[in-house]
């Protein structure tokens, strides 16, 4: 199976925002992040982005301010921002938020999920592990960031939506981080299968056990790799 190239909504679509160059500029690293593209110290430049995006400083200035709001970015200097390199304790604790939130998400989304849901779910399951064979990591997160957005977005809850997505976004590179050093891929399996599986089922407290528990993997990777090297000091 070919990877998927669904694009991927922002959720400005779903509400009466306008989609102005800010919008797109913010949606744009935003999916950067998610998908590990930036990783934790990376700088950005407002001329830079300006530079590749070919507009004014204004619109980048006003989506890289946004960011730093939602604790995705930090201002590095006068016209700089960077990608935080926060501790495994603190991406454990976000991750944890995550899981927790898109849990209860799940549950609320299975009233109104579909059979054309419970396929394109199905399919992104089949792309991540098509991309875990060849050890694809944007792919593969692309993938599962649009597998876990299809079903928060499903809650038809806009602040559930938009809570989730910004923990996803703050999440992402260190996510991406963990999938890059995994050296196994023998060590890694696929659970998502499993969670379309009980969605179909209409059995909520699996898919919520499941959810909670797949994303719950990051907070435990890095909360095995804060006390790794804490025994190393």
């Amino acid at each position: 199976m070919p990877f998927l190239s669904i694009p991927v909504k922002p959720l400005n679509e779903l509400t009466p925002e306008k989609n102005n160059l800010s919008e797109k500029i913010y949606q744009d690293l935003r999916l950067r992040l998610i998908v590990g593209d930036l990783k934790p110290n990376d700088s950005l430049t407002i001329r830079t982005l300006a530079e590749e995006f070919g507009v004014s400083t204004m619109p980048v200035r006003e989506a890289l301010k946004r960011m730093e709001t939602e604790k995705a970015l930090r201002g590095a200097a006068k016209r700089a921002y960077r990608v935080p390199d926060i501790s495994a304790e603190e991406a454990s604790n976000v991750l944890f938020v995550r899981a927790t939130l898109e849990g209860a998400g799940a549950v609320q989304a299975i009233k109104y999920l579909t059979a054309s849901d419970f396929k394109r779910l199905r399919e992104f399951s089949f792309a991540m592990d098509l991309s875990w064979e060849k050890l694809d990591a944007h792919n593969f997160l692309l993938n599962n960031f649009q597998f876990h957005s299809l079903i928060y977005r499903s809650t038809r809850n806009s602040d559930l939506s938009e809570i989730a997505e910004a923990l996803y976004t703050r999440s992402g590179p260190w996510l991406g981080r963990a999938i890059r050093e995994f050296a196994n891929k023998q060590d890694w399996a696929n659970e998502h299968h499993d969670i379309v599986d009980a969605f179909e089922a209409g059995d909520a407290a699996r898919v919520q056990k499941l959810i909670e528990a797949d994303v719950n993997w990051g907070a435990t990777y890095f909360r095995e790799r804060e006390r790794s090297s804490s025994n190393i000091t």
